[in-house]
This record gives C-alpha cells, sequence and structure tokens, in this order.
C-alpha cells in the first residue's frame, strides 16, 4: 500500500465550502446516546439517515450490544428506536430502525471511486459537540485489522463515529469509524460500499429482544408503558407513559398469584413524592387493578376500573409515622375475600372491606413524574408474622437513641439480618452522624466477613458439587452488592438450565459435539450472552448476577456461567487459566479422543488445540505456560476474578475496595503470597500498623519465592 501525507496533497480547487455541504446533510444527521451498565448515557455517537421511513446508518461500536438507545436530531426531536435492522461487528457498521416516516435521507455515493488527494468533508459530535463539520483530504485507501479502509488527514474525535464522509457532490462515501493512535489529524472510514452490501442482507432484530442490558425476563415481568430495568436484584421505573393519564406505568408480574388468602409485598424508594409509586394487585393486565403506594407523603389505597380519573376510586388515604420518606419502605399487602390489609414497614395502615375486584395478577406500578426504585418482590401464602426486619431496624434505632447497650437478644436479632445495619446508618445519619459513621463500618465489616467466611468454607469444603463454583461467584457477587440474593440467583440458573433441556432435540442429544453446539446456538444466539467488546474494565462484569441480567461480560464469568449450563448437559466442560483470555475445554470421544476449547467471551467460538495457542500467542506475544493448559480449580477461579476486582478499584484509587477484595483472596487462599504483601503495603499507606506488621511476619515466615524478604522486613522494622 502507498502512503500520502496531507502535506504532499492540495485540495481539489473546485471543492464546495464546508458550509454548503453541511447545510445540505445537515438535516439528516443524528446524535445517538447509548446507555452503560449503569443505565445512564455512556457518550454520543453520530448517525446518518438513509431511509426516509426511519434508517439510520452508524458504527456497531456507537451502539453497542443489547444497550438501549437515544436519537435526536438536529431540530431537537428524540426518536423512539424500534429495532436493529443490520449489524457487522468485523466492519464496525450497524444500521438501526426509528419510528418516524418523513426523516430526510442522505444520498448515497460510490466509495470505489474515491482517490487520492480528492476533497472530502465529515459531520458528527464531537467530543459532544452537535452537529459539526470538518474537511479534509483521502490520504490513501489501507488494509486495518483485515479491513479496507479509507484513510484521511483530517481531525477526527470522539463523537465523530457513525459520521457521514462527504464528497464534493455532497454524497455518503464512507462511514467515521475510527481515529489514529498516533495523531489526532489522521483517521479511518469504512467505505459506504460496504454499508449497501450490509443493507442487501439485513437481520432485522426488534428492539425488546436487542436489549440485554437491564432488561427484565418476559418470563416473569410484562412491563405496560415507561422503561422498566433491573440492576443487581433492583427493579427501576424511568419515563411516564404519556399515553396513560396521571403517567400510569405498570409492571405485571407474570406467575399466577397464590389462592386467597395472599401476601404481596415489595420495598419502594422514590425521591419525588409528588408522583407514587407502589404494588398492584387483582390485575387484569391493563387498567383494572388495586394499587397501594405512597403518594404526597401519606399512603392510598386505589381501585382502577378504567383508563382516565372518572373510574379511579381512592378508597383509603391515611397519613403514617412508619412511612419514611426518600427511604426503602416495606410496602405489604393481605389480601382476603373479604378485606384487604396494607401495612407499611411492619405497621397496619389501612383495612378496606371493599371486594369490587379478586383474582388477576400482582405488580408494580408508578405514576407522574416519579422515578422509583422496587426490591425483593414477594407472593406468598403466609402472613400474619409482621416484619421481622423491621423489627430489627426499629430495635437498633431505640438503642441508638437511648444510647443503651443492645440485649444479647437484640443482637441475635440484628445478626439474622446482617444488611439492616447498612439501612439504619443511612437512615440516622443525620441526627447521630458521629455513630452513624461508627455504625456504616460496622455494618460493611459485618457483611464483608460474613461473605468471605462463607466463601472460604464453600471452596474448601471436602466434598465438593459441581455448581459450588458458580454459588461461588454468586456469593463474590454479594460482596459489593449486599441487596443481591445468591439463592435467588442459582434458582435464576436452575430455570434457565430446566429452558434450556426442554429446548433440545434429540438429535441434539445424540453427541457431545450436537449437545455442544445446540447450548451454543441457545445461550450465544436465542439468549443473547455475549463478551463485552464495549465496556470490557466495566467491574459489573466481573459480578455473576449482572452477567446473567445484560447477557454480557468477561471470558471468565461467561464461562462459568457456559460450564454450568453444560454440566447441566452431562458435558464434562472444565476451566483453563490462560493469561488474557480464560477459555473452557471439553474432550471429545473418538480414536484419538481430541480437546476442544471454547471461547465463551466470542459467542461460544470453538477451536483446536493449535488455534488457541495461536490466539494466545497473538494475544500475548509469548506461548502459555504449560500449567495454563491443566484444568484450574475453582479456588484459582475466583482469585482471578478478585483480582481484576483489585485493579479496578486500584485504577480508580478506591482503597476500601481494594482491601476487601485483597481479604477474600486472602481467606481462600492464605498462601496467596503477592495478595499478602499487597495487604500489607495498603495496611501501611493508611496508618493500619498491627495489621500490616501480621502480615509482614507471616510473609518472613514462609520466605514464599518472588517476595523480596529483606524489603519486607525493613519495612517491618520502620512500621515498628
Amino acid at each position: 500500500m502507498t502512503y500520502l501525507t496531507a502535506a504532499a496533497q492540495e485540495p481539489d480547487a473546485a471543492a464546495p465550502r464546508a458550509a454548503e455541504l453541511a447545510k445540505k446533510v445537515r438535516a439528516s444527521l443524528v446524535a445517538i446516546e447509548p446507555a452503560g451498565r449503569d443505565g445512564e448515557v455512556a457518550g454520543v455517537g453520530t448517525g446518518f439517515v438513509i431511509a426516509a421511513d426511519g434508517l439510520i446508518a452508524t458504527n456497531m461500536h456507537v451502539i453497542g450490544e443489547g444497550r438501549p438507545l437515544r436519537v435526536e436530531l438536529p431540530d431537537g426531536r428524540r426518536l423512539e428506536v424500534t429495532g436493529i435492522h443490520a449489524w457487522d461487528r468485523e466492519k464496525d457498521l450497524a444500521v438501526i430502525r426509528v419510528a418516524a416516516t418523513d426523516l430526510s435521507a442522505v444520498e448515497l455515493g460510490d466509495s470505489a471511486a474515491l482517490a487520492q488527494g480528492d476533497y472530502v468533508a465529515a459531520m458528527g459530535n464531537p467530543l459532544g459537540l452537535r452537529f459539526s463539520v470538518v474537511e479534509g483530504v483521502v490520504s490513501a485507501m489501507q488494509e486495518v485489522d483485515g479491513q479496507n479502509m479509507v484513510q484521511l488527514a483530517m481531525p477526527i474525535e470522539r463523537g465523530n463515529s457513525g459520521g457521514p464522509l462527504l464528497n464534493k457532490e455532497g454524497q455518503v462515501v464512507g462511514i467515521v469509524s475510527l481515529r489514529s493512535a498516533l495523531t489526532a489529524n489522521l483517521g479511518f472510514v469504512m467505505p459506504v460500499n460496504d454499508l449497501r452490501t450490509l443493507l442487501e442482507h439485513p437481520a432485522p432484530v426488534a428492539m425488546k429482544n436487542w436489549l440485554t442490558i437491564g432488561a427484565l425476563s418476559e418470563k416473569i415481568w410484562k412491563p405496560n408503558g415507561g422503561r422498566w430495568t433491573q440492576r443487581a436484584g433492583v427493579i427501576r421505573a424511568r419515563e411516564r407513559n404519556d399515553a396513560a393519564f396521571g403517567g400510569r406505568t405498570l409492571c405485571i408480574h407474570q406467575p399466577d398469584p397464590p389462592e386467597l388468602p395472599c401476601e404481596i409485598s415489595v420495598r419502594v424508594k422514590f425521591d419525588d413524592e409528588s408522583g407514587a409509586a407502589g404494588l398492584l394487585f387483582c390485575s387484569d393486565g391493563a387498567d383494572t387493578h388495586y394499587g397501594f403506594y405512597p403518594s404526597s407523603g401519606g399512603l392510598r389505597l386505589t381501585r382502577f376500573e378504567g383508563p382516565d380519573v372518572s373510574s379511579w376510586t381512592i378508597l383509603e388515604q391515611v397519613k403514617s409515622n412508619a412511612y419514611r420518606p426518600g427511604e426503602w419502605n416495606l410496602l405489604r399487602v393481605r389480601l382476603e375475600e373479604e378485606r384487604i390489609q396494607c401495612f407499611v414497614n411492619g405497621e397496619l395502615a389501612i383495612t378496606s372491606q371493599d371486594k369490587v375486584l379478586r383474582g388477576g395478577r400482582a405488580g408494580l406500578c408508578k405514576f407522574r413524574q416519579t422515578e422509583p426504585d422496587f426490591k425483593d418482590f414477594r407472593l406468598s401464602k403466609e402472613g400474619g408474622a409482621g416484619d421481622p426486619v423491621a423489627d430489627a431496624v426499629n430495635a437498633l434505632i431505640k438503642s441508638a437513641a437511648s444510647g443503651e447497650t443492645l440485649s444479647a437478644e437484640a443482637k441475635a436479632t440484628l445478626a439474622a439480618y446482617p444488611d439492616t445495619v447498612r439501612e439504619i446508618v443511612e437512615r440516622e445519619a443525620a441526627a447521630l452522624e458521629k455513630r452513624a459513621a461508627s455504625l456504616r463500618v460496622q455494618a460493611v465489616e459485618a457483611h464483608e466477613q460474613m461473605i468471605i467466611k462463607r466463601l472460604a468454607e464453600l471452596l474448601a469444603a471436602r466434598e465438593s458439587h459441581d455448581s459450588d463454583l458458580t454459588r461461588a461467584a454468586f456469593l463474590l457477587s454479594r460482596l459489593d452488592n449486599p441487596e443481591f440474593d445468591a439463592a435467588q440467583g442459582m434458582a435464576e440458573v436452575d430455570r434457565m438450565a430446566e429452558e434450556l433441556k426442554a429446548s433440545l432435540s434429540g438429535d441434539d442429544k445424540s453427541s457431545p459435539e450436537k449437545t455442544l453446539a445446540a447450548l451454543h446456538r441457545w445461550m450465544f444466539q436465542e439468549n443473547g450472552f455475549h463478551g463485552a467488546y464495549e465496556d470490557m474494565n466495566n467491574r459489573a462484569n466481573s459480578y455473576l448476577n449482572e452477567v446473567m441480567d445484560d447477557r454480557e461480560g468477561m471470558p471468565i464469568t461467561l464461562c462459568i456461567l457456559h460450564r454450568e449450563f453444560a454440566r447441566r448437559l452431562g458435558l464434562g466442560v472444565t476451566g483453563r487459566n490462560f493469561p488474557g483470555h480464560f477459555m473452557n475445554q471439553l474432550q471429545l470421544p473418538g480414536e484419538p479422543s481430541r480437546d476442544v476449547f471454547i471461547d465463551a467471551f466470542d459467542r461460544g467460538k470453538v477451536l483446536t488445540e493449535a488455534e488457541t495457542t495461536a490466539l494466545l500467542l497473538d494475544l500475548n506475544q509469548e506461548l502459555p505456560a504449560e500449567d495454563a493448559w491443566k484444568p484450574v480449580s475453582d479456588t484459582d477461579v475466583i482469585l482471578r476474578i478478585l483480582n481484576n476486582l483489585t485493579a479496578n478499584a486500584e485504577s480508580a484509587e478506591d482503597d476500601r475496595r481494594v482491601l476487601r477484595y485483597l481479604n477474600a483472596a486472602i481467606a481462600i487462599a492464605p498462601d496467596a503470597s503477592h495478595q499478602r504483601l499487597q495487604r500489607l503495603l495498603l495496611h501501611a499507606k493508611n496508618g493500619r500498623k498491627q495489621q500490616a506488621l501480621e502480615d509482614a511476619a507471616r510473609l518472613i515466615e514462609q520466605e514464599p519465592p518472588g517476595i523480596d524478604i529483606q524489603r519486607v522486613r525493613e519495612l517491618m522494622e520502620s512500621l515498628r
């Protein structure tokens, strides 16, 4: 290939002014805002309209995989993204469809006609500056990572990605894809002819099927208006339903409720008390249901029998001292044939004899602009025992207010609910700041100690079970996500495994090869599990529950799930702790038997040993050690995840999290000398001399290889 710099070129004298091109194309430009793992906007990219009935071209890396998208026109209009029309990850191209029929489309040119020195202009949203234009020339045609691309001599910034490259006639001849790592005045675009080829082979996917980031399981929840997502056990309701009176949005729980009498409960928190959010029950799935919810600082029980206010009946509206505005509140409804009882934080607030509605489903509701969070939704036959969590909370509040020591009975109650301490601290911090700070530390440490102790016990158990690694990974997620229920995580794995088994045909079970192929079809195609190519450093990739929630993760967490599902199908899959890229391995029968390696990060790609060696050599520029080809222990898998989390916390300069992960690593592997040295230095840095001395003494006693023991002795003396 020939390289030609911008300095050696003269722009086409007949080229139009950039302003003329911008005026011609501007109405076709859009800003695209993908959401990150936390549901918030994670940057801005560019796209351009290629069909008036709603097709928009952009980069694959702009939209990401499975992410919600927001699209905005230059006139400020927001467009609903209804689906992904086509995409090609290798060429970094994507076409999305929006709900519109009156858009202004660009004219596509012929990228094969481009030549060195041709005038070009690019439009986009660099660094968030909306709908900007920049001009330059074509430097060369280059091959980049196996793709033929157009090299430009012009400044390309973040936010230009996905924007159109225009020739002097205002036709799109390329799609801006990436900037050079060497200089700001060098960029590359995909030729528009590759976009034409992609449009000839669309693979339309509805947005509801594309979304995996924070998506609710359709088998458990059915939203009705608004935007409902979930994260680490918390369901979030965002956006109002403008099509419904009062912005009412519902989320219906799909499993049938138990027969009467029964109880429905949930914890809810929101800041905007002018709105309302809480429980619904006896629902027909649409406009008819009861609702019990906080509103304007009080509590309401309402019967809804239609879409407008004339068909709504407020049965009771009360104030309750038990309700805590702006905090988590437990709402509970006991539904009987003859009456309805409504509780808040364990106290009876409303009793109604209304019997108009019975049967139907339960769920969640919100009104107006309120943006509530929900957790711990429950349906049960049992009731009447009050709320033990609330009882434990109240006991600690009284003790904190009086300054008296908790009784042994009260301490035992709190020990059964360690997470409640954290909530108490949050509530009492304003009035008892000094005491609250101490309680907060105690609560976090108690939670960490409990999780680390259980994790170490599970991994050290003599009688290991095949699913212990999955359970351990869920426990590890609880270190940073105390609200997550590991038992619920395993229950979801069980449910999905049964779904997987039911999807297999007789032919799928005829050989290990066909069973493996069926597993990959179900896991990576039908359920959308994929590698976090766009967001690899997000610590959510290390939490198995969030990997399941979003269908997105790093190699090691995806391999844990792959191994678990494979085990349920009778496949003896084991892990390989390769540097830089964790993989699974399966030995297939035959003469001779052969090992295949599975890259769960790359949607279950199956590799031979030679192909795996080539991949690892390309990633690391050296061959892995011989031990890396041996099956890895569950403890080493968890250690590797902890190392990933430690590196993430160090980059964020979060010493508290670093210490948490090092404590866990040393608990499950007491001889982890490098982690112990790291903890020693962290203790010394933060003035915890006694803990630092204990770690130093242990290292000196062990004299592990790779540790400068003389340096440890010197540090020990300086601490003394």
